[in-house]
């Protein structure tokens, strides 16, 4: 175990790591041959006081990562992990769908193409290819855009729109009017589904322009979004056009890559 620094007091911060640590290495001792442990046991194999084990596994449990069986007084491991896992391999899956057909996108048309998942109330970045010109839409994996002001925000919101619940999620920004905004967001919305292309002109950023597509999954469930940025003066309304073709084609073909049918890509 490890011993508080000389003084005897362990800081915050440290304090923290520590019960991060113990938590990760809770979670790794259940195994396939032992899915299921007492509080007990994790705690003579880990070395730690049953209280500090039984504390750790009731708040991995308030969060869904271990489940416990009241009846046997057994913890395993909880469904809270598959969802994560499932998040995981989820972009996984989206990336490596979609890396050949953004590569040849981005050929087409010269302006640099992105991937977007929706992580809670923003979308982020898990594949892109960069414009050939040195004047370029700026994107980089991991990158994190706001949904109101993006192309691929947009095609999120739309689809959430279909069920209400674009209007639970909170402004980027605290100083506008909800009740005037929101009758303007629907019907951009409505518009989005129609067409299934949304666009953004300096809105996220001064001087872009973006046009994005739904990706579906097999359930027709939009899993992620795909766009074409550029500078405003090059991918100017005539360029956009000629785009819109090809990118309703890529995105129908990294759905196909996912498992949906055309009926649920189109």
């Amino acid at each position: 175990m490890q011993q508080p620094p000389e003084g005897g007091v362990v800081n915050e911060s440290g304090a923290t790591h520590q019960s991060l640590r113990r938590a990760v290495t809770i979670l790794r001792i259940f195994t396939e041959n032992e899915p299921s442990l007492t509080v007990g046991e994790i705690a003579r194999r880990l070395d730690l006081h049953k209280s500090t084990v039984s504390r750790i596994l009731s708040t991995l449990a308030d969060e869904g990562l271990v489940w416990h069986d009241t009846a046997t007084g057994r913890y395993s491991l909880g469904l809270g992990l598959v969802e994560l896992a499932g998040v995981a391999l989820g972009q996984i899956d989206v990336r490596s769908a979609s890396m050949p057909h953004i590569e040849r996108l981005a050929n087409l048309t010269g302006e640099t193409v992105t991937v977007c998942v929706l992580r809670g109330r923003e979308a982020v970045t898990v594949a892109h290819v960069a414009s050939r010109h040195s004047v370029r839409h700026v994107s980089w994996i991991g990158r994190r855009l706001p949904l109101r002001t993006t192309a691929a925000g947009k095609v999120f919101l739309a689809a959430l729109a279909t069920t209400g619940q674009a209007w639970m999620t909170p402004p980027e920004t605290g100083n506008f009017d909800r009740t005037e905004i929101l009758p303007a967001m629907a019907s951009e919305y409505r518009v989005i589904r129609k067409r299934g292309i949304a666009m953004e002109v300096d809105e996220f950023e001064v001087g872009s322009v973006a046009i994005a597509a739904a990706i579906q999954d097999a359930t027709g469930a939009v899993v992620a979004a795909v766009s074409i940025g550029g500078p405003t003066e090059r991918f100017g309304s005539d360029e956009r056009r000629t785009a819109i073709p090809m990118l309703r084609a890529t995105a129908a073909d990294i759905a196909t890559g996912l498992g949906a049918t055309s009926e649920a890509s189109a």
